[in-house]
């Protein structure tokens, strides 16, 4: 039996009914009910639907029994990996989406060490808690006391806990921080350890959406056959680095070194730099609006998934001319790009597979605008964008394009954000307000294993209920045109 049977076998025991009654109850099979409660198949979409519904299961309930489906269908790694992305996905929706003002100071914790005047070079501790004490003292002392304060962090992907606290201390903060990191990840991960990278992702990229850190994020590879606690290097053991300070961790954690000893820092700098130097890059990130856009280059695009429809095979030179702004400094050269753009893209992402959202898509009816800066462009006209819009219709309609609509209802994805699957990297796109002005990121993830992973999140995504059926996405299309010619 599976965990997924199990459950049912468990839930049907809590309902007080019988295979029988529940069959009737939910207009179901009851040989089909029996054999999911052996284990001997699985259900199909409308029998969860309506096994669900006659166990009376709340939405928690539902949810869980949902999960263990998954597991039986595709195995613990996949469904594991296919979680994570979807918590990534609405967790970036909520960070960009709230903005936290800045206006908190890091404060000196009571009673820590670091308000005595220091004596030794040298102060060692044994337990894990005093471990991460010190970690946490040395994190404050930097922020609250470095004109420029930075970090390098050379610690396991697995302790997350140093990643979050470091964002709860930034978040919000009127400080800015350096912070670099080096990870070490199997070539090949363990059964036991599904998505290591992928786990990894998601303190690191809510570290990197915050505007007042300046992140690089570097990865490699260990052999196979090392424990996953093993140091990172055969001279030292992780270590943190601070401006003025070196934490040498032991490689299970439990016990720490901190040295001020400039002469010591310089080598652990030193063995830092050339752990990086050795290192491919994990999170990259840029604000060039040529380079967000890939206006300098056209990749072959296997997904996108964004608040809009993409609207990118419909935009060509007489558009870009009549809409990109005349007194915009660099017009000329932004329109002979972006028109070259556009048509490279229509050649090169025909078979592309391209999700969006109906909840941003009635707000572009509504206001004309798209992801650009003010200044470069005017939005949309009413007339304008009923025809992008009936042009993705008909497209729809007629199954030109690959086009899916995200159930809002179980997906939160805001108006901020795009994920493309590009070839061999994941791109995030990022595009929100701050002050009234429009800020853009470009986040880039080139690790195989977590760009296997996006791929067949996305690729599966199409097939789950995250999409709407195509009859109720063209219904919705329609209401939206018929509210804008009104």
């Amino acid at each position: 039996m599976t965990l997924f049977s199990k459950r049912v076998e468990e839930l049907i025991s809590e309902s007080g009914e019988t295979v029988v009654s529940l069959a009737e109850i939910g207009g179901i099979n009851r040989s089909t009910l029996q054999r999911i409660k052996s284990g001997e198949r699985l259900p199909t979409s409308e029998f969860f639907r309506n096994l669900s519904r006659a166990l009376r299961l709340s939405p928690f309930e539902q949810d869980e029994l949902a999960q263990l489906l998954e597991i039986a269908r595709v195995g613990e790694t996949v469904s594991y990996s296919r979680r994570q992305i979807y918590d990534l996905i609405e967790m970036i929706s909520e960070l960009t989406e709230y903005k936290i003002p800045f206006s908190k100071e890091v404060n000196r914790k009571t009673g820590d060490r670091e308000n005595q005047p220091v004596t030794e070079p040298i102060e060692i501790c044994s337990d894990p808690m005093a471990v991460l004490n010190q970690i946490e003292n040395s994190i404050n002392q930097e922020l609250f006391s470095a004109a420029q304060p930075e970090l390098k962090l050379c610690i396991p992907h697995t302790e997350s806990k140093v990643y979050d606290y470091i964002f709860q201390q930034m978040m919000g903060n009127k400080k800015k921080l350096n912070l670099a990191d080096v990870l070490g990840f199997r070539q090949q991960a363990a059964a036991d350890e599904p998505g290591q990278a992928l786990a990894a992702l998601r303190h690191l990229i809510a570290l990197s959406l915050l505007e007042n850190i300046n992140y690089r994020s570097c990865y490699y590879y260990f052999s196979p056959e090392s424990p996953v606690s093993a140091p990172v290097t055969a001279l030292f053991p992780y270590f943190i680095l601070t401006s003025e300070r070196v934490i040498a961790i032991s490689a299970d954690f439990n016990q720490a070194v901190l040295y001020r000893d400039a002469a010591i820092i310089d080598v652990y700098r030193t063995e830092f730099d050339r752990l990086v130097a050795k290192s491919q890059t994990f999170i990259e990130e840029s604000d060039d609006l040529f380079r967000v856009y890939t206006l300098e280059k056209v990749r072959h695009l296997k997904h996108v998934v964004e608040p809009l429809p993409c609207f990118s095979y419909y935009i060509d030179r007489e558009l870009l001319e009549l809409k990109l702004n005349k007194d915009f400094p660099y017009y000329q050269p932004l329109l002979e790009a972006a028109a070259s753009h556009y048509d490279d893209f229509r050649k090169e992402s025909h078979a592309m597979l391209n999700v969006f959202s109906l909840k941003n898509l009635e707000q572009f009816m509504r206001d004309g605008s798209l992801s650009f800066p003010d200044e470069v462009y005017h939005v949309l006209t009413p007339a304008e964008r009923l025809r992008l819009v009936q042009l993705v219709r008909d497209d729809l309609a007629n199954d030109r394009r690959n086009l899916f609509a995200i159930d809002d209802e179980l997906l939160f994805m805001n108006g901020s954000t795009e994920f493309t699957n590009e070839q061999d990297l994941i791109r995030f796109i990022l595009h929100y307000r701050k002050n009234n002005q429009l800020v853009f990121k470009a986040i880039e993830i080139h690790e195989p294993s977590v760009v296997a992973a996006f791929d067949d999140f996305f690729t599966n995504m199409i097939k789950s209920s995250y999409v709407l059926p195509k009859e109720q996405t063209l219904a919705e299309l329609d209401r939206l045109m018929q509210q804008c010619e009104v």
